[in-house]
């Protein structure tokens, strides 16, 4: 009968550092499964593993399994857990058990290990199981060889430094995978948006493109140049902008532009805005782009923010410039005289942005254009 003790001997020195540091790499569930069970085959009389993950009251809803022996092809990988159940159900929160341990507190459950597997090709299991608070979350299950009817020290011991090693890995993992889908969901949100954002590295290696950024991207590539990649009718000046910017600190959420003509189309103009994000260092540099093509008859309108101008696309030029002027703080009287306009004109405009952009006053506009 095989029985584990939390406080057995510490693992002795080993030749799995490799196998140790693929763990604690793992950036996902695939590269830390194939870690574990590389760690755990090296380690131990191993029949065949599971870790089983996404548990649902004692049913895993996902799983990662592996067999030793590829040639014992009727093996049954699956230890459910409802052998486990009543143990669990009595001993909450419990870290690590054998089937020996369940099955000396309950009589049943050789029987329940039958119904699931009535041939195994090994004898004893052994589970870490990992909670968060009363709730499983997932199990590593350990099958052990036939012949080996107890483990040595040296054995335990691994179990015993095993368990908080891939506790954290998990933890580590679940968040990473969690952080993956919001940011997916922000991308795709931010894709479908008429704003033509970038987000690239020190390098000017693009990491995301909006669709607009792409499309404008495409109209500014010359043939040859690879899709994804900045053009370089924008790349060349604005890494000689960066030249010039070099020993001048951006505070995180700081935003400078400028503006950039088109090398083969003189009248052709894009105004690149730019921003560092917050945390940036000179090793793992990100910034974000925002590209907005020129208005009519070339102009740019140097009142608005570039990430402000494909959200006006249902104002005139005119309109835009009263709107990024209303924006800066400016009031009707001088926004009349900064254009050569008379003062009713301009507040006609004022109440068409209001109308068209379905905001009440100037708080309002200033908060969609900031």
């Amino acid at each position: 009968m095989l029985m584990l003790d939390a406080t057995c001997a510490s693992a002795t020195a080993d030749g799995m550092a490799a196998e140790r540091a693929a763990l604690v790499k793992a950036l996902d569930m695939a590269s830390l499964w194939q870690a574990c069970a590389a760690l755990v085959n090296k380690a131990l009389p191993c029949h065949s593993c599971s870790l089983l993950f996404d548990i649902d009251g004692y049913r895993p809803l996902q799983g990662r399994h592996h067999l030793a022996d590829a040639g014992d092809g009727d093996s049954r990988l699956v230890t459910s857990l409802e052998v486990a159940a009543p143990y669990l159900d009595a001993n909450p929160r419990i870290r690590w058990y054998t089937f020996s341990q369940i099955a000396s507190q309950d009589a049943l459950a050789p029987e329940r290990l039958k119904a699931q597997n009535p041939t195994p090709a090994w004898r004893e299991f052994i589970h870490l199981a990992f909670w968060d608070g009363t709730r499983l979350e997932a199990v590593l299950s350990i099958r052990i060889l036939a012949a080996h009817s107890e483990l040595s020290d040296a054995e335990l011991g691994f179990l015993a430094g095993l368990y908080p090693l891939l506790d954290a890995s998990l933890q580590r993992v679940r968040l990473l995978e969690s952080d993956r889908l919001r940011h997916k969901a922000v991308e795709d949100l931010l894709y479908e948006l008429p704003l033509a954002a970038l987000l690239v590295d020190g390098d000017l290696a693009p990491s995301y493109m909006s669709r607009e950024a792409r499309r404008i991207c495409r109209r500014w590539s010359t043939d040859g140049e690879r899709d994804g990649r900045l053009p370089r009718a924008i790349e060349a000046p604005l890494r000689r902008w960066m030249e010039d910017a070099t020993g001048t600190t951006m505070a995180p959420g700081q935003r400078a532009s400028f503006a950039v003509a088109h090398p083969q189309r003189p009248t052709e103009t894009l105004r690149v805005e730019i921003s560092s994000a917050p945390g940036n260092s000179s090793r793992h540099a990100q910034h974000l782009l925002i590209l907005a093509p020129a208005g009519e008859a070339g102009e740019i309108d140097e009142a608005l923010p570039a990430r402000a101008l494909p959200l006006l696309r249902c104002l005139s030029p005119s309109e835009r410039k009263v709107a990024g002027l209303v924006a800066s703080g400016l009031r009707n009287a001088a926004i009349a005289e900064r254009l050569c306009r008379s003062r009713k004109t301009i507040e006609s405009q004022i109440s068409s942005i209001f109308r068209k952009l379905n905001v009440a006053n100037r708080t309002q506009l200033a908060r969609l254009l900031n």
